[in-house]
């Protein structure tokens, strides 16, 4: 702990999680909002983008093992008229251009300024201009594309189906999307007090666009703890084993797309090198994702190693905590595959 106590952070407070030599070691640190409680094992955090990894990923994989969802067909062959009359057109794009972001879309666009209508918001997205290259291009609007993509496939609402296919049968029970409906709104670390939306948000979802969508997007809604997400990368060291998805993750290693020494990504997951100023930290031979509101996963399936970072880096305000998010991260991850950290 000497260390840890050491290190600045953003925020009001975090959780941690490290697993190594078989074993996890956790620990926490602050309060869930200033003169608030204490942050505890089950104390929910926002996880941001981390829904990519932990929530449309595997759904995607479950489909992936159906033989209803293949990696080289193309969004026009799940959604017709995507792209409709642009050129080049979004509908010739393909599902592993979409998980690799390789896609040619823009990182992001503000839908929560356009419509609150899911309907809507999906048809402005389909109809977003792309790149004539498919240079690589962290978006979260190709996440929104596979959310979409999930539910008319299955028929079943995103959230829905990522909780009966993934969540339930891994037994993380307090990992949900709009934890509010819960009943879980004081059991949240706080976020950001939003001048947008005229309130300080807890239990309700930081990022805008996945607000816009009611909560439940491809790209980010997801609130979980610490144990539920230690469960999730126990069963990423096991290659998914737990619930008959390995011959999809180990996919995961075949699809890493690099462009002019910018991160390689596979599917979903970055990983090494990370040249960028991403806060995941260069640790060979390791995947991982972080999330906007100081959220991160790191893994080394070789060595069984893993770090998991929860923190609320947004509160009281995003502004001017990039930076120290980013340096803390690193930090924290180096530190714990290095093993020298204290607990």
């Amino acid at each position: 702990m000497k260390v840890l106590n050491k290190l600045s952070h953003p925020g009001s407070g975090w959780a941690l999680g490290f697993r190594s030599e078989n074993k996890w070691i956790k620990t926490f640190n602050g309060l869930i909002k200033f003169n608030g409680k204490k942050v505890k094992s089950d104390t929910l955090f926002d996880l941001a983008s981390l829904t990519k990894v932990v929530g449309t990923l595997p759904a995607c994989f479950v489909l992936m093992k159906e033989g209803s969802l293949k990696l080289d067909k193309t969004i026009n062959y799940y959604i017709s008229n995507a792209g409709w009359f642009k050129n080049p057109s979004l509908g010739d794009v393909k599902i592993h251009n979409l998980l690799t972001h390789t896609s040619g879309l823009p990182a992001w666009k503000p839908l929560f300024a356009i419509s609150n209508e899911p309907t809507v918001l999906h048809a402005n997205v389909l109809q977003t201009e792309i790149s004539n290259q498919r240079k690589r291009l962290y978006s979260d609007l190709g996440w929104i594309i596979l959310g979409h993509i999930v539910e008319r496939i299955t028929n079943t609402p995103l959230d829905q189906f990522i909780s009966e296919n993934l969540l339930n049968p891994l037994g993380m029970k307090r990992t949900f999307f709009n934890p509010i409906s819960h009943n879980e709104k004081l059991n949240c670390v706080v976020t950001e007090d939003c001048g947008w939306r005229k309130k300080l948000l807890q239990g309700i979802v930081h990022d805008e666009n996945a607000f816009a969508f009611g909560g439940v997007a491809g790209h980010a809604g997801l609130f979980s703890n610490l144990d539920d997400i230690m469960i999730y990368m126990e069963s990423w060291l096991n290659n998914l084993e737990t619930i008959g998805l390995q011959n999809q993750a180990i996919k995961v290693s075949h699809y890493f797309q690099s462009f002019n020494g910018l991160p390689a990504y596979g599917l979903g997951w970055r990983t090494f090198p990370s040249l960028e100023f991403s806060g995941v930290g260069n640790i060979e031979g390791s995947l991982g994702h972080t999330g906007y509101t100081g959220t991160s996963l790191w893994m080394n399936i070789d060595n069984q190693q893993s770090v998991i970072l929860l923190n609320n880096r947004v509160y009281p305000s995003r502004l001017d905590t990039c930076n120290s998010i980013n340096e803390f991260r690193i930090k924290i991850h180096q530190l714990c595959f290095d093993q020298q950290l204290t607990f």
